[in-house]
């Protein structure tokens, strides 16, 4: 069904209102950073705000957007997945066939793990999905469980934007490190460590965004406190299972 001209220009408020908020909370992490952490190199990271205004988008923006963003997101880490599978084979391969092991397959393995844990923690795995510890939560009156997963939402967000500034700061100092051995293709030279270890900050500015929408939607009561919200696509699977008649 095609949207209606309603929902486009609801839509195009939507990506222009994260648009903004994504400038307005990368200037105030920047004035952050240089006034009170005393560092210069966020200012200098413009990347930064594109990592924002993407997450927001995949969190709170129009619903046919963040449906291509979520299938976009399990691309990646598909790719990432088939990439450590085809370079572990040719690990085995080099070592065992050629005799001459490949030297640089340990290393490339190691980055596609990082990448494949934060990029997926980060975008796929649901709140609901993590293992948590809930015999205190679940022992205690629903009530009090809002209060609990209200308390846990600002104290994620809370926690993971102060340390945010100087998180950066640290990878970002980390440009001037370079792999031991994994070489850009076609191109030869060795990759940044700040390009590698640059997926921890798209975590951090993804998990500070997820919770702090789950923290509204709990007050608005939009979200039951027991069940992490799905902010991936819904293409109405489930709707379709539980309204076919059982045989």
């Amino acid at each position: 069904m095609q949207p209606s001209l309603k929902e486009l220009f609801r839509g195009a408020l939507i990506v222009a209102a994260s648009l903004l908020a994504a400038l307005f909370i990368y200037f105030a992490l920047q004035q952050y950073a240089i006034r009170v952490v005393g560092t210069k190199r966020l200012a200098d990271s413009h990347v930064i705000w594109l990592i924002i205004w993407v997450s927001i988008l995949f969190f709170v923006g129009p619903m046919l957007l963040r449906k291509w963003l979520q299938r976009a997101a399990e691309f990646v880490s598909a790719g990432l997945l088939a990439g450590v599978f085809i370079v572990f084979l040719l690990q085995i391969f080099s070592r065992y066939v050629l005799r001459d092991a490949f030297g640089w397959t340990v290393e490339l393995c190691l980055i596609l793990w990082l990448w494949i844990v934060f990029f997926g923690c980060a975008f796929i795995v649901r709140q609901r999905d993590h293992v948590t510890f809930d015999i205190l939560y679940l022992a205690v009156p629903r009530p009090i469980r809002l209060v609990f997963a209200l308390l846990a939402c600002a104290a994620i967000v809370l926690a993971f934007t102060w340390a945010f500034v100087p998180t950066w700061d640290y990878i970002d100092w980390m440009g001037m490190r370079k792999t031991s051995t994994v070489r850009i293709p076609f191109e030869g030279s060795k990759i940044p460590l700040r390009t590698i270890f640059m997926v921890y900050g798209i975590f951090m500015i993804a998990v500070v965004i997820q919770f702090a929408v789950r923290f509204v939607n709990l007050i608005l009561k939009r979200e039951d406190p027991d069940e992490g919200e799905d902010y991936g696509a819904d293409d109405g699977t489930d709707e379709t299972l539980a309204e076919e008649p059982s045989s």
